[in-house]
């Protein structure tokens, strides 16, 4: 037999090749379609377990860029707020159109504050600002108008940075602040907008990089939800973000220099809007609401209330704290927050109308 019997021809080592690809795409073909199946069991087994995933629908709200402030809502827009529809008025509001001064014999109160006044995942009627005015209207002859002035991812500098160059020209007697643990950063030094190409609040991580539908196509999926907490919760355990550090600073009294300067900072807004409420004449009330750690257990070593009450004292403005309110009507969870949100659900959105119009009409 001679060397050149030994060797293969052209054609056949076409055939092997091809024979090769098959393979490797049958094997493919074979882990893909296991993963799928293995995904789809899962996702089935959570289903049982799990809550369901939020619906959303697109576009979600949008923002201008504004020099001062950031960001602000575009004006007469019509999106939504996960699947809840979102309009808004030639301000900016999430609310029906308004005038600049009120109609005589009109109580105007104004809302300022962030997704949490906003209405992040709920109803217009169902937000705060709009049940507060429904109670406020149930009782006695006194008529009341409630404007949500909320915008998503405000901090307290921004809120009274709006109120001072436009919230005070709608002539408001009674001004309430909305109050969350995220408001305690510090003034960015530049004043920037955090927005996509489309103008939708840009997302941390990851998630930014990525269009708002795909986002909200993985969010369906329990097990992509599942994941993703657990991931979270283990990076977190083992190189702890700045937002989790952040966290145990306000519930564990942990010392934090990021934590200390947004303090200060809140407390040059709070002592700004006293000043403001002087010249303006209005009442002014600042409504706390707690964090949801802390209706699942005891943080006796927080400074979140704390810190707070002690600067509203300083400054003599009324302050009210949501958290025994909250506390009474908490059975988990999902009693009180959107599940795979955090954001207060509809019932919550009511304890805290209930409780600043206990308040007012004290």
């Amino acid at each position: 037999m001679n060397i050149e019997s030994m060797s293969c021809s052209p054609s056949s080592l076409g055939k092997l090749s091809a024979g090769r690809g098959k393979i490797i795409a049958a094997t493919a073909l074979l882990v893909v379609g296991s993963l799928v199946t293995v995904c789809l069991l899962a996702e089935g087994v959570l289903a049982v377990f799990l809550p369901p995933p939020i619906a959303w629908m697109d576009p979600q709200e949008s923002y201008n860029f504004d020099p001062l402030l950031g960001h602000r809502l575009v004006p007469n827009q019509t999106s939504f707020t996960h699947s809840f529809a979102v309009s808004t008025n030639s301000h900016g509001f999430r609310d029906r159109e308004v005038s600049l001064l009120p109609s005589p014999g009109i109580k105007r109160v104004l809302c300022i504050g962030d997704s949490l006044t906003f209405g992040d995942g709920v109803a217009a009627g169902d937000t705060y600002p709009k049940q507060l005015e429904v109670l406020l209207n149930s009782v006695g002859d006194q008529r009341y108008e409630v404007i949500n002035a909320g915008v998503p991812s405000y901090d307290t500098w921004q809120e009274v940075t709006f109120f001072k160059t436009k919230g005070v020209e709608f002539k408001p007697d009674i001004v309430v602040l909305g109050f969350y643990s995220n408001d305690v950063v510090p003034r960015p030094p530049a004043v920037r907008a955090l927005l996509t190409g489309g103008g939708t609040l840009r997302r941390q991580g990851f998630g930014g990089f990525v269009p708002d539908g795909v986002v909200h196509l993985l969010k369906s999926s329990r097990l992509v939800l599942f994941l993703k907490d657990r991931l979270g919760k283990l990076v977190n355990a083992l190189y702890p973000s700045s937002e989790f550090l952040h966290q145990q600073s306000l519930l564990e009294g942990i010392p934090n220099d990021f934590v200390e300067q947004g303090w200060e900072e809140v407390e040059a807004s709070l002592r700004e809007m006293a000043e403001l409420q002087k010249t303006h004449q209005f009442r002014f009330l600042i409504v706390m609401f707690p964090m949801a750690e802390q209706l699942m257990r005891e943080y006796p070593n927080a400074q979140y209330q704390v810190r707070l009450k002690s600067i509203a004292e300083k400054y003599h403005i009324p302050m009210t704290d949501l958290q025994p309110s909250f506390s009474r009507e908490f059975r988990g969870f999902e009693s009180l927050f959107i599940e795979w949100d955090g954001h207060p659900n509809p019932k919550t959105h009511r304890l805290a109308a209930e409780e600043i119009a206990r308040v007012l009409g004290g």
